[in-house]
C-alpha cells in the first residue's frame, strides 16, 4: 500500500459537486447511483466522439468510483467488512479481504469508455446482492445446485 492516503470525504464532495453542476442529485442513495449511470452516458457519448482526453477520463472514473464505493458502504458494503485501502499508487480500492473487491473505479472508466451493458446501477445492484450471499448455492462449475 502507498504511504499517499486519499481523503475519501473530499473526492466525494468533489463528485457531489460535479454532480450538482449537471442538475444530478449525488446523495448517497440508491437512486443517486441511476443519477450517476445517466451522466455517464452523456460522458459515453463525449468519449466515442473523440472529446475526452485520458487524464479526463482517470479523474472521472476515479472521483465518481470513489462516490460509487462510499455509497456502497453506507447501503451494506461496510456491514460485510469492506472498507477503504489505497494500491501502490495511492488510488482508493474497496476492499474486503485477500480477493474480494470491488473494481469501482474501473467500472465506472468501463462505462465511460464501453457499452451500455456497463450499467453502474446493474453493478451496484450486483455487488450488494453477493455481499448478501444471494450467489452462494450457484456452483462456481456451472452445475445445476442439488436441492
Amino acid at each position: 500500500m502507498a504511504d499517499y492516503k486519499p481523503d475519501i470525504s473530499v473526492i466525494c464532495r468533489r463528485a457531489v459537486a460535479l454532480a450538482d453542476g449537471q442538475g444530478a442529485d449525488f446523495d448517497y442513495s440508491p437512486e443517486s447511483i441511476s443519477a450517476m449511470e445517466r451522466l455517464l452516458a452523456g460522458q459515453n457519448a463525449l468519449y466515442k466522439q473523440g472529446q475526452l482526453t485520458d487524464i479526463y477520463v482517470w479523474n472521472l472514473s476515479v472521483m465518481f468510483g470513489v462516490y460509487l464505493g462510499q455509497t456502497m458502504l453506507r447501503c451494506g458494503l461496510a456491514d460485510h467488512g469492506f472498507h477503504w485501502i489505497t494500491d501502490s499508487e495511492g488510488v482508493p480500492i474497496l476492499y474486503c479481504g485477500k480477493e474480494d473487491y470491488a473494481d469501482v473505479n474501473g467500472r465506472v472508466r468501463a462505462r465511460i469508455t464501453g457499452e451500455d451493458s456497463e450499467n453502474i446501477r446493474v453493478f451496484f445492484e450486483f455487488v450488494l446482492d453477493a455481499a448478501d450471499g444471494m450467489f452462494d448455492n450457484i456452483p462456481k462449475d456451472g452445475a445445476k445446485p442439488l436441492s
